[in-house]
């Protein structure tokens, strides 16, 4: 038997229902923290730390945690909030309390630094059956570095190494290994996962339509819509205190087709996370640091050249963000070593956050062509102490040279000096775009700086990838 509703009961019930959902959801005098709230986390140092959760309505919550106590009374949607002041880094592991009508207790809290680490399968990608835990590490006190998952807080070790991102896991050990403190990971990320789903529905709705994407994204029927792995990932985890963010993905929207927009999807994310964490944490907008890494895999008929391009480009569309070179480890689309990841982020953290300014955090980055007498004259920055090739003399491979026409033919190129190469091909006049390490299938790179670190590919054209339909 079907059983019908009118409008007006309908609404009523479905009214009742919610109701009955929430007060399942907190009962009568119940406080329930923050999932991301747990036994052994990492609070980060050095700025307010938000501590929230749900309660009944109008209840008295009290929290406390290193000398501090702090209080607050629900609202009346039964959310409530307080704010620590900053900590100085601490590895004593001590109780943070939350009292109300009942008492919870977090033990073996701990301050220190404390990153988020998002992104898609590569980010995922863990220790177990095909990569071993480290033995190295396993003979080394990590005690102070921790990760986060939706399952709750819990320190590295060998035991827990299915858990463990392994691009996270190195990063979090170069600074654990710099600055002696301890650093809390909190791994929010999934396999597959387009820029898109790492949005709300509201912000990836926005940017879409200013692009003039597809209303599928160019998809189908996707698992991920659109806001799907923010609310379901990310959102339980805002406002907790970050020192900033890495992010490892771009492979799904270059097999999508959305990857010659990438450089302004980027860019949105970012300011909509950033955004999003201060306005939850009502505080005001901190351009938190963002490291991303240039995905460097190759697969025949995707768009993963404009989706390298792309990245490098959102560098001067946002601020406080860096992009890890990592070219030479592709062409898989599931690169095996990601030592080398975690370590290139790590770079761009210690360099730009906490003051290690006798290194060089990045590969040689295109500034500025110049086409003059039938050559390009290409500028870089971050050359370190000079631009060299791998093969150790002044001839580059992989570079290719167009007309107006668009039509690259494989072209000369070599250092000119410290900062500058030249391309030219005798096939190509008049040069009008050129390009670097554009080509499928390359396992290796050319062009590098005298401190050993890559060239970011590069394309200097604005032609739509052939993978476009007419009038995409």
């Amino acid at each position: 038997m079907t059983t019908k509703f009118s409008g007006k009961n309908h609404r009523n019930w479905t009214f009742c229902a919610v109701l009955v959902v929430l007060l399942l959801a907190v009962p009568a005098g119940a406080i329930k923290p923050a999932k991301v709230l747990d036994d052994g986390m990492v609070l980060q140092r050095g700025t307010a730390v938000p501590i929230w959760g749900k309660a009944s309505s109008g209840q008295t919550i009290k929290v406390s945690f290193g000398g501090q106590t702090v209080k607050t009374t629900a609202g009346s949607n039964g959310h409530w909030m307080v704010k620590l002041e900053p900590f100085q880094a601490s590895d004593e592991g001590r109780p943070l309390i939350i009292e109300g009508e009942q008492k919870i207790t977090f033990e073996d809290v701990v301050v220190g630094e404390v990153w988020l680490a998002s992104g898609q399968s590569n980010m995922v990608d863990n220790f177990g059956k095909r990569h071993n835990f480290p033995d190295t590490y396993m003979e080394k006190d990590l005690s102070g570095l921790r990760f986060s998952t939706r399952k709750g807080w819990f320190p590295v070790s060998k035991r827990d190494e299915y858990k463990l991102s392994r691009v996270a896991f190195y990063y979090a050990c170069e600074l654990y290994q710099a600055l002696d403190i301890p650093i809390g990971m909190v791994l929010r990320a999934r396999n597959g996962s387009p820029i898109q789903t790492w949005l709300s529905e509201e912000a990836a709705a926005s940017i879409r339509k200013k692009l003039e994407i597809p209303a599928d994204w160019k998809e189908g029927n996707s698992s991920f819509a659109p806001g799907q792995q923010f609310g379901f990932n990310l959102e339980p985890v805002i406002p907790y205190a970050i020192r900033g963010a890495i992010w490892y993905q771009g492979e799904r929207n270059a097999f999508k087709n959305t990857a010659y927009e990438y450089d302004h999807l980027l860019a949105k994310l970012i300011e909509f996370w950033r955004g999003t964490w201060a306005q939850r944490a009502d505080e005001p907008l901190r351009k938190f640091p963002f490291y991303y890494v240039q995905v460097p895999a190759q697969r025949d008929g995707s768009e993963l050249p404009w989706l390298r391009d792309r990245m490098r480009r959102a560098l001067s569309m946002t601020e406080n963000t860096g992009m890890a070179i990592v070219l030479e480890y592709g062409p898989a689309v599931h690169p095996s070593k990601k030592k080398p990841v975690g370590r290139r982020l790590a770079l761009w953290s210690l360099a730009k956050d906490y003051g290690r300014d006798d290194i060089v955090y990045s590969g040689p980055l295109l500034e500025d062509v110049v086409y003059k007498d039938g050559s390009a004259i290409l500028t870089f920055r971050h050359v370190g102490s000079g631009l060299e090739s791998k093969n150790g003399n002044k001839k580059l491979r992989f570079f290719e040279i167009a007309g107006k026409d668009g039509k690259y033919v494989s072209a000369k190129a070599e250092i000119i000096d410290e900062e500058t190469v030249r391309v030219e091909s005798p096939k190509v006049s008049d040069p009008a775009h050129v390009r670097y390490m554009f080509r499928q299938g390359i396992p290796e790179v050319s062009l590098i700086n005298s401190e050993g670190l890559p060239a970011s590919s590069f394309m200097t054209d604005d032609r739509k990838p052939s993978t476009r339909r007419s009038g995409d």
